[in-house]
């Protein structure tokens, strides 16, 4: 097993509103005119991430929520996987629980100011 510290970076990023765990070519996505690359790795099993897929993701589609340090995620280069601290978790369900409440959105339906009169005023010939 390797360490982080070998190869790119590993971070938490929002990903077009998901939250990901994404190893980073450009650490520092300092421009924003050109794209950058970064593996994405989806969470198979309690703390284990598997690589899922490569892409170049333009900066404005991508935050960086955390740069992960050498003692928080172990890469397993051949088999590409990775295991990250429990408590390092535990920040990442964190960030997946505050993007999903930005991004739900409670419907409530309303009825016009004029709809709950006309109601009063049916129930009044009715009675």
């Amino acid at each position: 097993m390797s360490s982080p510290s070998s190869c790119a970076p590993f971070a938490f990023a929002q990903i077009k509103g998901d939250v990901c765990l994404v190893q980073i070519s450009n650490p520092s996505l300092s421009s924003s005119l050109v794209a950058s690359d970064v593996r994405v790795f989806r969470h198979e099993l309690i703390t284990i991430f598997r690589f899922s897929h490569s892409t170049s993701i333009h900066p404005s589609d991508i935050h960086i929520l955390e740069l992960l340090d050498d003692h928080s995620a172990t890469y397993e280069e051949e088999k590409d996987t990775v295991f990250l601290a429990r408590d390092v978790m535990a920040r990442m369900q964190k960030f997946s629980a505050a993007s999903a409440m930005q991004t739900s959105r409670p419907y409530t339906i309303r009825r016009p100011p004029h709809a709950q009169t006309m109601r009063s005023s049916r129930m009044a010939r009715i009675h």
